[in-house]
């Protein structure tokens, strides 16, 4: 393990090109027809919506503008145990200040956290006290986006032992907190349970916007079951992605890799099912949470680096570890639960939860869904920062 290397992203304008051709010379195909009123997302995809979307991903949206938001932090590649990183490196305000671990999942990208960046390391910029500032590390998920490609499927339980090598050997932090959502909570439990502090890790205390890594415990009593049964649902409504993902993502690389669009369709859906898309006076729109330039910026990270197929491949290394703690045990760190409405794997009630984690705060969110540092910005770096100075506290 070598020190980390500088790293800035310079797309070539070959590469560019080459992504809007495809999404110019695209032929259009059929929809159903939808009721008046009707759920235009109910089939998949709104072909109007990526009609729009793509008219202004080739005639308004800016790549270099959005390269060089992406460039605004101190980006670095490492390699760990053979494996190349790519992650960004914020030092917080203050004389002491605390070091967290964000990550993101898939369909996302360390751009997710872009908007909470400077307010949580720098929060005396945002009228906060710039002893509340935190230092930030925020790595790409193996084989997504600037990190090195592995040569075969791994997945969250593998990912958590690289990010305490990174943070602990290549980075000196002997202690850091964790926090994530989507693939993200799952690397972050396992980070708390494998690699905490008292097993010789580095983690100290765990974040989690969703429930990830489980305890090997059974729903008991009324509201447990009945989240069983809702979550069963849902799962089976929302689960066919992750199904072929899962189990055949090579099968479904060879069209994805070769159409932006298809590409793009593929991951705003996931944008549009899994967000808070309200907003008061409105309909439901999926624009009520992100801009256009928001949603290309991300589906970009995916094209530019031809990582959709390696990121589908995350899924089937889940399946091949595992993913669940053994029976008896917990996670045993000081673990914040961050609950917004729309996430669409929805926490389970707090007894059940507590079966599996040291819960040591709970919040309830008016507002916010799956991709909640995204959609929800300020708020959600409030909350985090609520919770290191919990700990700090204590």
């Amino acid at each position: 393990m070598g020190a980390p290397a500088p790293f800035t992203i310079d797309i070539p304008q070959a590469t560019i090109d080459a992504i809007l051709a495809k999404v110019r010379a695209y032929e259009w195909h059929e929809m159903p027809e939808i009721d008046a009123g009707g759920d235009r997302w109910a089939y998949g995809t709104d072909m109007a919506y990526m009609k729009e979307l793509c008219a202004y991903w080739t005639n308004g949206f800016d790549w270099r503008k959005a390269e060089a938001e992406l460039n605004r932090f101190p980006q670095f590649k490492a390699t760990v145990d053979g494996q190349e990183i790519h992650f960004l490196h914020v030092k917080g305000s203050g004389a002491a200040p605390e070091t967290v671990l964000l990550t993101h999942g898939w369909p996302g990208s360390v751009f997710e956290f872009y908007g909470v960046i400077e307010q949580l390391a720098h929060p005396e910029k945002f009228g906060g006290k710039a002893e509340d500032g935190v230092n930030l590390v925020i790595p790409s998920l193996p084989g997504y986006a600037f990190s090195g490609k592995p040569k075969k499927p791994l997945g969250p339980k593998r990912t958590a032992a690289l990010w305490d090598k990174l943070m602990r050997e290549v980075l000196g932090y002997d202690a850091y907190i964790a926090q994530g959502g989507d693939w993200g909570s799952l690397v972050s439990g396992w980070l708390a349970y494998e690699h905490a502090k008292p097993r010789g890790g580095g983690c100290k205390a765990v974040h989690l916007n969703m429930f990830g890594l489980r305890p090997a415990v059974m729903p008991e009593g009324e509201a447990e079951l009945k989240w069983a049964a809702d979550y069963g649902a849902v799962f089976e409504a929302e689960s066919a992605y992750m199904r072929i993902q899962m189990t055949k993502p090579q099968t479904l690389s060879y069209g994805m890799m070769d159409s932006p669009v298809g590409a793009a369709a593929w991951i705003v859906e996931k944008f549009n099912g899994w967000s808070d898309r309200r907003a008061a006076g409105k309909p439901d729109h999926i624009e009520n949470a992100y801009t256009k330039d928001q949603l290309l910026t991300n589906v970009m990270i995916y094209l530019v680096t031809r990582s959709f197929n390696t990121a589908t491949w995350y899924y089937r290394g889940f399946l091949e570890e595992g993913g669940a703690m053994a029976p008896g045990t917990k996670v045993e760190v000081p673990t914040g639960v961050a609950n917004f409405p729309k996430e669409f794997l929805f926490w389970p009630p707090r007894s059940m939860v507590e079966k599996g984690y040291n819960v040591t705060r709970w919040t309830d969110f008016e507002h916010g869904g799956h991709f909640a540092a995204l959609e929800t910005g300020k708020v959600f770096a409030d909350e985090l920062r609520a919770f290191v100075n919990e700990l700090k506290a204590a």
